[in-house]
This record gives structure tokens, sequence and C-alpha cells, in this order.
């Protein structure tokens, strides 16, 4: 009788498919734990596999902008950032999209481990960061209204 429930409990959790980002967010700073003061827009274009984000950011009185491409499918994604390229591949484990991207620099390398969740109503985007720039290492956490 368990394994009979354990697969409707697995068919039911396939059936209910994988969350949809797409949509105008909002930073909430408030909210998040981040290591300076900054703001973000972020638009999200998910068609799975297929996923666009667009970025339009204020750190230190400057703005900028950035676009990047993921595929939810594994697949390795390149997209220029400042120059510099950035190399990404994206899962999903469970309802819980993971993401993990490096940019190489002339001066460094980062990389970024990310996990990507949607609240159940839909309206708050969280991600949480595992972030490695040289030997530096930080946890950061970066929550986001649906505007």
């Amino acid at each position: 009788m368990l394994r009979i429930t354990s697969i409707l409990l697995a068919t039911a959790v396939l059936a209910l498919g994988s969350p949809n980002f797409s949509g105008h967010w909002k930073l909430n700073a408030d909210k998040s734990k981040l290591d300076d003061p900054y703001q973000e827009e972020r638009t999200i274009e998910h068609k799975d596999p297929d996923m666009t984000v667009n970025i339009k950011s204020v750190s230190d009185g400057e703005e900028s902008e950035s676009a990047a491409k993921y595929r939810t499918d594994g697949k390795e994604t390149r997209t220029m950032i400042d120059g510099d390229p950035q190399f990404s591949t994206a899962h999903w484990d469970g309802d819980a999209l993971v993401v993990d991207s490096q940019i190489v620099s002339d001066t460094d390398t980062y990389e970024f481990h990310d996990r990507w969740t949607l609240s159940t109503d839909g309206k708050v985007l969280t991600i949480t960061r595992k972030q490695k720039v040289g030997r530096d290492e930080r946890d950061l956490l970066f929550v986001y209204d649906l505007l």
C-alpha cells in the first residue's frame, strides 16, 4: 500500500509541473540579505526549457543593464555580462530551479550557485546564492516581489 501511495504522490507532483518565473520583479531590499545597498528589477520570460532574464540595477549610484539566457534542461548557455563571458547550467530540483554560473574576467573568476523558488501564490521569487570570488565565499539572499 505504501508503494502505491508513493507512486500516486509522485504522479501528482509531476502533474503540477515546474514553476514559471515569468513576470516583472522588483528586489525587496528589506527582506534580502546582501552585502551592499542595491536596487534591481528583473523581467523574466520563461517558456520551459528557455528562460531570458533582463536586469536593470542601481549600485553606488550607477545604473546598469544586462541580460542572460538559461535553459532549464541542464544544457550550458553562454551570455556576455559587461564584456565578460558567463557560462551557466540550470536544472530542476523538485520545484526549485538550480542555476550554476561562472563569469570569467581579466582579473577574477566569479562562481554562483543559485536556487530559485517561487511562493505558492506566485508573487515572491526567492534566490539563495552561494557566491565565490577567488577565495572569498558568501551566502546571499535575494527576495523579489512581482509587480
